[in-house]
């Protein structure tokens, strides 16, 4: 976590959902779980905004819980993926910062 205390830093693989859409996304390693967990307000969904740089593409989304894994889901979308060049089984670095 960055000095300030609204930041997680964390490297992922990128993983691929055969629900429809193909959704890709990471899942936040443990630490980086542990500490979303008191990252920000979660609506009722429990999601909780965010802001993404990976690479250099900079973009909000939402951070996602997963019971099943004790973590959170990042969802990446396509524009961010072709921007990045992020395909399935790619490790990629992310910096979330809290959605004031």
């Amino acid at each position: 976590m960055s000095e300030d205390g609204h930041s997680i830093h964390f490297e992922a693989e990128v993983i691929r959902f055969d629900a429809p859409g193909g959704w890709h996304a990471v899942f936040l390693p443990p630490d980086a779980a542990a500490e979303a967990r008191f990252f920000g307000r979660a609506n009722g969904l429990g999601a909780i905004a965010v802001q993404v740089l990976i690479g250099t593409t900079r973009v909000r989304t939402s951070l996602f819980p997963d019971k099943r894994r004790d973590s959170f889901l990042l969802p990446l979308k396509a524009d961010l993926r072709r921007c990045e060049n992020i395909k399935v089984g790619s490790r990629i670095p992310v910096h979330l910062t809290l959605n004031a």
